[in-house]
């Protein structure tokens, strides 16, 4: 799942654009973009337009959605699926098996449960998790490509698959094609949290992309990128409190609970959206000492990240370090190899 990563863009006097950059409100958050010097009213729709089928597909609060049919009926017999689909789901599954089942797709009951960015959040009780918690596991979900005819089938009548830790960056990816096919130079994406930055800016700097400070205002650090996606998890932002004790949307599937760690941020830097997505959430889970193990999946080709831990220490793989701008006074708590934190 994707947070908040606030921009610093340092633009002023680049270049006089043709069209401003647009918004709409699409996967239940604004989603921006701004293409800069090569825009078009034609090329913005082109991308809103897609946008807007990917959400048709993964948008899981609409009963006319592909992933509500399939859930609906995927436990009664296969069910055909788009190619859409079927990359994104694909995709997520083996990062299900990569981190062990820590990323795991079905965790759709157990979100519908706890409700946490819901009007009425609340801590299930005793006999709500022995109801669910045997419908959560990746191994219940059946997928057939079928000579390019894709189905899903589901093992167990009752699973739910949620895809809103990957979707938006199968969406990125997909405005970045459009972006590659058109030429377009330079062009900020953000889905909601979820940045791609595509090309440089007009003087042929890097990016500027701010990773939000876990514990109050302002930024804990940025980063210099380009043709790049940066991709943060974190329990800070989307949680409910409860006697006392706060309860973060960012389940363990092996638990049920909301996810307990030392980390209060995971950004991940990699040229492929969808695979930050899922290792975003999937390190949040799984901890720093799964770094290395990521890295040497070609899953994952070429990702670097930087974790922030509850004590407000900054750590960050070799080639993170090298394009990591810290506060005054701030520093990196561990320098090791380029995967290892």
């Amino acid at each position: 799942m994707t947070f908040s990563i606030f921009f610093a863009f340092g633009l002023s006097g680049c270049f006089q654009k043709k069209f401003s950059a647009q918004s709409q409100f699409v996967f239940n958050t604004i989603c921006s973009v701004n293409l800069y010097e090569d825009s078009s009213e034609e090329l913005y729709s082109e991308i809103f337009s897609r946008l807007r089928q990917i959400e048709s597909v993964f948008n899981n609060y609409s009963p006319s959605s592909e992933i509500s049919r399939v859930n609906e009926n995927a436990a009664e017999h296969e069910v055909r699926v788009s190619e859409d689909f079927f990359t994104v789901l694909k995709t997520a599954l083996d990062f299900c098996e990569l981190s062990g089942g820590a990323f795991d797709v079905t965790v759709g009951s157990l979100v519908k449960l706890w409700n946490v960015t819901g009007e009425n959040p609340r801590v299930p009780s005793e006999e709500d998790f022995a109801r669910v918690m045997p419908l959560v596991g990746y191994k219940n979900i059946i997928l057939s490509e079928n000579e390019g005819a894709p189905t899903v089938h589901f093992a167990k009548k009752g699973v739910q698959i949620d895809l809103g830790a990957i979707a938006k960056g199968f969406a990125a990816d997909e405005v970045e094609k459009i972006l590659r096919e058109k030429k377009v130079r330079r062009a900020v994406i953000s889905l909601g949290g979820n940045v791609y930055v595509h090309g440089k800016k007009s003087r042929g700097e890097k990016w500027s992309v701010g990773i939000k400070n876990p514990f109050g205002e302002g930024n804990a650090a940025t980063l210099l990128v380009q043709d790049s996606s940066v991709v943060t998890s974190g329990g800070y932002e989307r949680f409910f409190e409860k006697d006392g004790e706060l309860y973060s949307h960012l389940l363990n599937p092996a638990t049920g609970f909301p996810v307990h760690t030392d980390i209060v941020s995971v950004t991940v830097i990699c040229p492929n959206s969808m695979a930050a997505d899922g290792l975003s959430t999937s390190l949040f889970v799984c901890g720093l000492q799964s770094v290395s193990r990521f890295a040497q999946s070609p899953l994952c080709p070429d990702f670097e990240c930087v974790v922030i831990d509850k004590d407000g220490a900054i750590y960050a793989t070799r080639g993170a370090e090298a394009d990591l701008v810290l506060p005054k006074g701030k520093r990196i708590e561990q320098r090791k190899y380029r995967h290892s934190i």
